[in-house]
């Protein structure tokens, strides 16, 4: 699987790429965007057709990096509407440090994708989530940003399990929103920054709650048969569409699909059953805190994926499985 690590930094395990800047120590936030790679700005360029009489394209602006000069094939980010107003790492960076950091080393890993369209910072939580003397999970904020528009600012709280390192990101959710800490591209960072001081507080009550959930799911018993009920729930077979009777292509594309789905859940149980014996990583218990970590293993170290692992399991397609996981089995276990 390739990378699409722009550039970065880590403190602790080396990434599965073995790419990045390895920190002795946490870093501080001026550490964080030097080490991340991450001090350079924006601007927003208008566009215009390639014709030998160009007009301008009114509905977008380019979003291109104000460090590289014109004609570097690595300075346009992405195309975006000309309401987008991108919010700059170095003040993205200090928002998110007003939270917990102000300063303090607390970053253990951050940088940018590709060649910058998406970046990240990760910071350490003073806290532990104890699930029983053996089982401890570290709790993280991760924040992340685009420069192509194609993830809004999120902040999030993110569980790493220590002893296998999987990875939960959890929805920070306030009475009557269904979403994580998510704020668009519009340009009024400052209310942002005023709603992000009270998110901090809120997360660390999240934490406890989480915690909670987490020995509850470990005291509600999960058996093979109803692990396998579950994956069929989380993972069914798509419906087959109504020209596929008549259409090859498309039956071969639906036929290729359930496949697929069908894999994905025979890989996830034998993860459940057996565990993954390159990571070290035991049979699931017989409760649901089992079943969700077989859920959240199989993402981070078995799933294919074209794009990073990073990215995957901590805001990508991977993290969405593991979150859709969670629910489910929530769902289940707070029944029984």
């Amino acid at each position: 699987m390739a990378h699409n690590i722009g550039q970065m930094f880590y403190y602790g395990d080396t990434p599965w790429h073995k790419l990045g800047n390895k920190r002795p120590a946490p870093a501080t936030i001026e550490e964080a965007l030097t080490h991340g790679g991450l001090n350079w700005e924006v601007d927003l360029i208008p566009l215009q057709t390639a014709e030998s009489l160009p007009q301008a394209v009114s509905q977008r602006m380019a979003v291109v990096r104000a460090d590289r000069l014109m004609g570097n094939p690595q300075r346009v980010l992405g195309v975006v509407h000309p309401g987008f107003r991108p919010l700059q790492n170095r003040e993205g960076a200090l928002l998110f440090d007003s939270l917990l950091g102000r300063g303090e080393a607390i970053y253990h890993t951050g940088g940018h994708l590709g060649n910058g369209e998406v970046v990240w910072l990760l910071a350490k939580l003073p806290a532990e989530v104890c699930i029983n003397k053996q089982d401890i999970l570290e709790p993280y904020l991760l924040y992340t940003n685009s420069h192509d528009g194609s993830i809004a600012i999120d902040i999030r709280l993110t569980m790493v399990r220590v002893v296998c390192q999987n990875t939960l990101s959890l929805a920070l959710q306030n009475t009557g929103e269904k979403n994580v800490f998510k704020r668009a591209h519009h340009g009024s960072y400052d209310l942002i920054n005023a709603e992000a001081k009270e998110l901090l507080n809120f997360t660390l009550k999240k934490t406890k709650e989480t915690e909670e959930l987490f020995k509850h799911l470990a005291k509600a018993e999960c058996t093979e048969p109803r692990f396998t009920t579950f994956l069929q729930q989380l993972l069914p077979d798509p419906k087959q569409p109504l020209t596929a009777r008549s259409n090859p292509s498309v039956k071969k594309a639906y036929e290729t699909r359930t496949e697929t789905i069908r894999q994905m859940r025979k890989s996830i149980l034998d993860v459940h059953l057996n565990g993954i014996l390159a990571n070290q990583i035991p049979a699931a218990e017989s409760n649901w805190w089992g079943g969700l970590n077989s859920i959240t293993a199989w993402v981070d170290h078995v799933q294919e994926t074209p794009s990073d692992r990073y990215a995957h399991k901590l805001f990508g397609y991977g993290d969405k499985l593991k979150t859709a996981a969670l629910s489910k089995i929530q769902e289940i276990a707070l029944r029984t």
